[in-house]
């Protein structure tokens, strides 16, 4: 397993991990998580620019030129109502090719980029995670991650 900075070439990999990961986040919360039928077509042109955005982090795992995982982070300032001591690293686009994988890639990934992101001053690290995913949720904790914040939703139809 290796773990670099992603690529264009790497963006078709990397909607296929998300269209897997809005699958299964639909089952956990079909009203907020409700899939659109061209999400990965949507999602191309925002994957594209976030890898190709200097003031990213943007990684992937890679065994045998597969890629298993990646992550994305922006290195940005807090909002102004709070004051966490320094720039933060913002982590929404982060999957798995499966499950059991966080605990190895996902913990890789993570770490990696938190090493970069310290590098450019960030104090701390966001990642938002989905309450029953239980997986990423056990290799956050594994890394001393603490929940922040949790959103709760009602449909109104």
């Amino acid at each position: 397993m290796s773990i670099r900075k992603a690529e264009a070439r790497d963006v078709s990999a990397m909607l296929e991990l998300s269209e897997a990961k809005r699958r299964q986040y639909e089952v956990y919360q079909p009203i907020f998580h409700k899939k659109a039928a061209d999400s990965a077509e949507k999602q191309k042109p925002f994957l594209e620019g976030q890898v190709a955005a200097e003031r990213n982090i943007a990684l992937v795992s890679e065994t045998g030129g597969a890629i298993q995982g990646f992550v994305i982070g922006a290195v940005i300032q807090a909002p102004p109502v709070y004051q966490p001591g320094g720039p933060v690293l913002l982590v929404d686009d982060f999957m798995v090719r499966e499950p059991g994988l966080w605990a190895t890639v996902g913990h890789d990934l993570l770490t990696e980029a938190t090493r970069l992101a310290r590098e450019q001053g960030a104090v701390l690290v966001n990642v938002v995670c989905g309450p029953r995913d239980e997986p990423k949720r056990a290799m956050l904790g594994s890394l001393k991650f603490d929940v922040a914040t949790e959103w709760h939703v009602l449909g109104l139809k």
